[in-house]
């Protein structure tokens, strides 16, 4: 009887792991490899940027290059969730965190301000909001490069 119900347990076992391969499998998460044009809408204006982003499975690295500054990137992508981690060191270093959905070629989302003392910057205006937007746009390949 205990054999039976041994055999039972490593076959429903079996069952149950080859389904979660199975799943995982199917929804891969969207590959969002290659260069993006990254904007983002804050108090005080647009600003605008470019993304080269790498993708090991669910994890991100890669770089922006902006006005303000030229980082490295880093991040996670769940299923068509998205979330990207700016940092800006410096003698008031802050991070923005941005978190939207993928779509084929576009992302969008939110982004938040984190690492600023008291939710005000060195000039005493409030960075703590979390409802600034933002949206990226895949950039075409470029041959010859």
């Amino acid at each position: 009887m205990k054999t039976t119900r041994l055999r039972y347990f490593i076959f429903l076992s079996f069952l149950i792991l080859i389904s979660a391969l199975v799943a995982a499998a199917e929804n891969p998460p969207p590959n969002v490899s290659g260069k993006w044009q990254l904007s983002w809408e804050a108090r005080l204006g647009a600003e605008h940027g470019t993304l080269q982003l790498d993708q090991d499975g669910a994890k991100l690295t890669g770089s922006y290059h902006g006005h303000l500054a030229s980082q490295q990137i880093s991040g996670t992508i769940k299923e068509k969730t998205i979330t990207l981690n700016l940092e800006f060191p410096g003698p008031h270093p802050f991070t923005l965190i941005f978190t939207g959905t993928i779509d084929g070629d576009k992302m969008a989302g939110k982004f938040e301000i984190q690492g600023v003392q008291s939710g005000y910057d060195v000039h005493g205006e409030n960075a703590s909001p979390s409802n600034y937007s933002w949206t990226a746009a895949r950039q075409p390949n470029q041959t010859g490069r």
